[in-house]
């Protein structure tokens, strides 16, 4: 609440500047000025207490330039305020000097001037504060070669002195504190988003070295991936011409069907790695046992997907507010793996979806007891272009696209498996969830 009257008080109502280092000149423009205000008043006080009356109408003229600059500086013309309040401090600093003892110490106002003229102005308009200092170097100078006195004083009143000294030193020292903070304050910040800034520009190049990386695989891997088939397909088409076999040329025909499948299979992954990696996040309220069941109805003509038993233990009646078609990519892809790697050796093939609300989050689990995972690729499963068996058949990409859905989602992704006897995923996203 303080601060905040402060604030209004040295730049007004519409204090908004864009510029924080402009901002915090102004606010020192402004707190030098009601320093130097209250100076003045203080020396007109004790001057009419004690019956001293030669400096009045410079200390009063100090005070209204000092009062001008606050003003100036509150109605946004920054520059004139400055140069108004330094030239009046340093003016009168001038006036009294020639006729004060030096042991008051009045000259200890032209450091704070100088260092309030390079603070305000700043390096960008340095020789503006350059040329201010000059005007305290001349000042002084006159002062010490020449009599020259714009103040007739026929007295000296030797009981004020020490007083007068005590205020000189308490103000030079106070506005040079303000100086001071406010150049480490600015110096402070500076450093901070530099480091900042360093921060996020090591990660911003560790993360472009890994898209480098990743590219370079993708249109590698990519490139080898869409030629297999299709050298494939145009061998087979070469065999059928040179065939009159019926049943020859159906098995070719299946062949290149099966071919043409996984070339299918392989661009829908790019696209869903496509999709993963540009679509802004859309968030909406929708029913996870709806979107689960149109995930099963798109893979019911899966190979073997008939001979495995699915189990559903998701309430009807539970929505969540995420991303549908993240979430599809993710159990889609999860429970394609877990259909796709299914041991049909086994007499009870099996696969459990099921779903747990704990908190803010959303836990899906995706159960199998199928061929398993080696414990050596357990670690490699979510890198781009990896197959863990020699069953696979597809690209490689379906749990990589997988990991960067869920990291989108700020959630995690768990896996257990043993080999020979199946897999388990545990995926948590968090979430605005609602049960009807």
């Amino acid at each position: 609440m303080i601060r905040s009257a402060f604030r209004v008080l040295f730049l007004g109502r519409k204090e908004f500047i864009l510029s924080h280092t402009e901002y915090k000149r102004a606010l020192l423009v402004g707190q030098l000025s009601l320093v130097t205000f209250l100076l003045c008043i203080s020396y007109i006080l004790i001057d009419l207490f004690h019956e001293v009356y030669h400096g009045l109408i410079f200390q009063s003229l100090c005070a209204l330039v000092a009062l001008g600059g606050l003003l100036l500086n509150r109605m946004r013309y920054y520059t004139i305020a400055k140069i108004v309040l330094a030239l009046g401090v340093n003016f009168t600093v001038f006036a009294f000097a020639q006729v004060e003892p030096q042991e008051v110490g009045l000259y200890m106002f032209y450091i704070p001037t100088s260092l309030g003229a390079l603070a305000a102005f700043g390096y960008e308009q340095r020789w503006r504060g350059i040329l201010l200092i000059l005007i305290p170097v001349i000042f002084f100078s006159i002062s010490q070669i020449t009599d020259y006195s714009l103040i007739e004083k026929t007295y000296h009143r030797r009981d004020l002195d020490q007083l007068n000294l005590v205020i000189n030193f308490g103000g030079s020292l106070l506005a040079s504190v303000l100086i001071i903070y406010f150049l480490i304050g600015i110096n402070y910040r500076s450093e901070t988003n530099m480091i900042k800034h360093e921060q996020l520009i090591t990660k911003k190049n560790s993360e472009l070295a890994r898209i480098n990386t990743e590219l370079d695989r993708f249109v590698y891997s990519t490139s080898h991936d869409l030629m297999a088939p299709l050298s494939s397909v145009k061998g087979l088409i070469n065999l059928t011409r040179l065939s009159n076999d019926p049943a020859e040329i159906k098995t070719y025909l299946i062949m290149m069907e099966e071919r043409v499948e996984s070339l299918q299979k392989f661009i829908r992954d790019i696209s869903d790695y496509s999709r993963n990696s540009r679509i802004e996040m859309v968030r909406t309220s929708f029913s996870v046992h709806s979107l689960v069941r149109s995930i099963l109805e798109n893979l019911r003509f899966y190979p073997n997907a008939e001979k495995i038993d699915i189990t559903l233990e998701i309430p009807t009646d539970l929505e969540i507010v995420s991303d549908p078609n993240r979430i599809q990519i993710i159990l889609g892809n999860l429970i394609a793996n877990s259909i796709k790697y299914a041991d049909l050796s086994k007499d009870n093939s099996f696969l459990k979806i099921s779903t747990a609300l704990l908190g803010d989050q959303i836990e899906f689990r995706i159960a199998d007891n199928g061929i398993g995972i080696k414990e050596d690729y357990i670690h490699s499963i979510f890198e781009m272009f990896f197959q863990a068996t020699e069953k696979s058949e597809g690209s490689g990409l379906g749990l990589y696209i997988v990991k960067q859905a869920v990291e989108k989602l700020s959630g995690t992704i768990q896996v257990s498996s043993k080999f020979r006897m199946g897999t388990s995923f545990l995926v948590s996203l968090p979430l605005n969830t609602s049960i009807n």
